[in-house]
């Protein structure tokens, strides 16, 4: 192999070379190679190699920077470089690619010489998509090294998925989530060789239940879960994995001042839902591709949580955003009209906007460590009587007594309680509707909004909607919202207390308050955050970070 040399340690061929990367400092353990006469100094493993146009390009494996140089001969000046960790998969022969969609998998017979690398990039500012490149080598054994030279270095990176658990909801986006997932997702796993248990959802919170009563060896064998549906999919294979986990580790999960443990296992969504809020902001868009892309790359982010707890016990997990009053009553009357598709909170909205309910209570909150603004400048004044006003002495005192648990308080006749827990990006707020929160930052934005007439609530959700959360703050600070670490809402009535928006499933407001809690970075996501830079075609290595980790 005289156009086929290797720049490595000498080593014998069963021994393992340990590798130390330039910038990050991560080690690799990779095979040595075992087919070159000529070992070299350095981490540098090249081949001259042809492209199915017959121009001659020189491959260059660099395992000290994770990284595949492709430079043409003729002109060292063009050279392509991707990173390891957005190599999917290699293959003895091509599939089928439409716009950089892969589309279903057809048995095909290797070729003699040519070996496919099937990158992911980052096509536009949302979607990231599939790219093949076919190299031609110069003999069938020198294509079978290098392709068990990439395989052995894709089995080395960590956070790759081997074996994912994916709970499909028959109904979700009309019915069509089925069909999504064997289009869009199911042929990217089998290209990544991910093996995927699927399981079709028969009734409410079935995949929770399934979740906690998973057998102990498929709950320890299983690298990720996955939703095909909407929110309230997502937020049932939650619930169940960290009921699960805190079980295991022996912590009370109903107890709202326990330490929850993390899940060891991220989790993905793929958008088939009617609002898609979490995917689409995780990954700016709910495209279906682009979810599974990050899935099957392993792309990780951690990403806050918030419990809900009654007097006695845990009530709801959430991850994405709580609200009360307005949008409460939509999704209570959205129920009525499901036939309708998404068409239907538009209607509820209406119709709820007409009834314009508001609900007395007391809101009590919680500053997070990063608050600046001071509350009593800018609360309403509590409605008389207010237990919490008596108690601290007279409710011109913003502060509550300090046998309370929270710090404020409010008591009023409220319009909107809306608690986002990540910036909620929804196709009706595209902007995001938390103006401070961000994914995984460690706090709640809390907006209390008190009555409104008909004409004010419809200004107001055209403002959310039109410039997001932080547009509206930025237009008038004296709203009412906070980031919080903890607060709770004790209602007055006894009769028709609203209902709760709790990631797009319904939650009853029982008599006694409700508690909810921050659980900063509880969870993990197959998504992008800022150790994950995005792809190009033409790659800045010094730009580029990699978060790579090794076995």
């Amino acid at each position: 192999f005289d156009s086929f040399r290797f720049r490595m340690t000498p080593s014998n061929a069963d021994e393992i070379t340990r590798v130390e990367t330039a910038e990050d400092e991560i080690t690799a353990e990779l095979p040595s190679p075992t087919m070159s006469s000529k070992p070299g100094e350095g981490g540098q493993v090249f081949a001259q190699v042809a492209s199915l146009h017959g121009k001659s390009h020189r491959l260059i494996f660099d395992r000290k920077r994770n990284v595949f140089h492709f430079m043409l001969n003729d002109d060292e000046r063009v050279k392509i470089t991707y990173r390891v960790d957005e190599l999917l998969a290699v293959k003895k022969h091509s599939v089928k690619i439409k716009k950089g969609i892969l589309q279903p998998l057809e048995a095909k017979k290797d070729t003699p010489t040519t070996l496919c690398f099937y990158f992911v990039y980052r096509k536009n500012k949302h979607k990231w998509r599939l790219l093949e490149v076919p190299v031609v080598f110069a003999s069938s054994m020198e294509r079978d090294y290098w392709e068990r030279l990439c395989q052995m270095t894709l089995k080395a990176l960590e956070q790759r998925p081997r074996r994912i658990l994916v709970y499909i909801n028959p109904f979700g986006g009309k019915g069509k989530a089925p069909n999504i997932y064997k289009k869009y997702v199911e042929p990217l796993f089998q290209l990544a060789e991910i093996t995927a248990q699927v399981i079709f959802t028969q009734h409410a919170n079935h995949a929770k239940e399934h979740v906690e009563g998973m057998n102990e060896y498929d709950w320890k064998t299983i690298d990720g879960i996955v939703s095909v549906g909407g929110d309230g999919l997502f937020n049932e294979c939650l619930s169940g994995a960290i009921n699960r986990t805190q079980t295991e580790v022996s912590v009370d999960v109903d107890d709202r001042r326990s330490v929850l443990a993390s899940p060891r296992i991220p989790f993905g969504i793929i958008g088939a839902g009617s609002a898609n809020s979490i995917v689409m902001t995780v990954h700016d868009t709910d495209d279906y591709a682009t979810s599974a892309v990050h899935i099957a790359i392993g792309s990780r982010c951690r990403v806050d949580a918030c419990t809900v707890h009654n007097r006695k016990e845990l009530v709801r997990v959430s991850a994405d955003a709580i609200s009360y009053g307005w949008l409460g009553d939509v999704l209570r009357d959205s129920e009525r009209y499901r036939w309708l598709g998404p068409l239907r909170y538009q209607w509820s909205a209406l119709r709820t906007t007409i009834r314009n309910p508001s609900y007395r209570g007391t809101v009590s909150f919680s500053l997070s460590a990063t608050e600046t603004n001071k509350p009593m400048d800018k609360l309403p004044s509590c409605v008389p009587p207010c237990t919490l006003c008596d108690q601290s002495g007279g409710h011109s005192d913003r502060l509550t007594s300090s046998r309370a648990e929270h710090e404020y308080h409010v008591h009023t006749d409220f319009a909107h309680v809306i608690c986002c827990v990540i910036p909620c990006v929804t196709p009706f707020t595209p902007l995001g509707l938390a103006p401070f929160t961000g994914i995984g930052d460690g706090s709640l934005d809390l907006a209390l909004l008190p009555r409104l007439s008909r004409c004010a609530n419809l200004n107001f959700m055209r403002r959310a909607a039109q410039y997001g959360g932080k547009g509206m703050y930025e237009m008038d600070p004296s709203l009412n919202c906070y980031r919080v670490s903890a607060w709770s809402y004790c209602p007055d009535k006894i009769e028709d207390r609203g209902v709760w928006n709790v990631d797009g499933e319904i939650v009853d407001q029982p008599p006694e308050p409700l508690h909810f809690r921050l659980r900063p970075r509880l969870i993990s996501f197959f998504g992008r955050d800022a150790a994950v830079i995005a792809p190009t075609k033409r790659s800045i290595l010094k730009k580029r970070k990699s978060s790579i980790v090794y076995r």
